[in-house]
Order: C-alpha cells, then structure tokens, then sequence
C-alpha cells in the first residue's frame, strides 16, 4: 500500500481527496500548514507528496527546496496542486522535480489517475534501474 501525504490548507477539500484515495487503497496522511507537512516529510516515509504552493507557515516552494537539498525525506513521486496556474508557477516546479502540476479545481477521478500512473511509471523506472552490485565484473 502506498503512503501518500497531502499537504494542501483547504481541510475540506483534504476530506474529500483523502476519502477518494483511501478508497483507492492508499494510506493518506495530512498536513494543514507547511511546517507539518516538513515534520511529517523529516520523520517518515512517503510515496508521494500531493502538495499545494500556497501552504501557510511554510509555503511549497520551500518545501520543495529542502526536499530537494536532502533536509526531508524525498517522496518517489511529487505532484503538486495549486490554484496558483500560471506558466512561470509549473515550470518553477518540475524544476525542484515535480512530476505533475494540478490546477484546482481538478477532478478527483483525474487526481486519483494522474496519481496512480505517477507512482507505476515511477516503480517502472525503478526496477529498470542497474543497481553496481548488479552488474558483473
């Protein structure tokens, strides 16, 4: 079962996202401000990270520049999701490594789908990597 944490403000619409991925099979975690979201990132383990820009405390931006210089526990899969839209906002996080960018409002079928082919073609990539014990000499 993979372990999602979903960092977004909005604890209603974390309600209903977390309703749509439990039933999916996921174990979904939350955090409401940006400062859980780094404690939660720093002490376990998570496959992905739906993370919203505009957190208070903490914004993503700056959650995405610890994950990125190895503070916090790296997600396999980080997707974000924001009302925040505009070009310079997406293409800002598929460089800290984003895999998706999601704007609201969105469909839950939508994110659950994005989430799901996010985390297989990641498990993908992962078993095709040749680890150096692996190759013979």
């Amino acid at each position: 079962m993979s372990r999602i944490l979903i960092a977004i403000e909005d604890a209603s619409l974390f309600g209903l996202i977390q309703y749509k991925l439990s039933k999916s099979g996921y174990d979904v975690t939350g955090a409401f401000d940006g400062v859980q979201a780094l404690n939660l990132l720093t002490s376990e383990k998570f496959d992905a990270l739906l993370l919203d820009l505009m957190l208070p405390k903490t914004d993503g931006y700056q959650i995405l520049r610890e994950l990125q210089d190895g503070q916090a526990n790296r997600p396999r899969v980080i997707m974000i999701v924001s009302t925040r839209g505009e070009e310079e906002d997406v293409l800002r996080a598929f460089e800290f490594g984003a895999v998706d960018y999601i704007a609201k409002p969105f469909s839950l079928n939508v994110l659950a789908a994005r989430l799901e082919i996010a985390l297989r073609f990641k498990s993908v990539q992962d078993e095709q990597q040749v680890q150096p014990s692996q190759v013979a000499g």
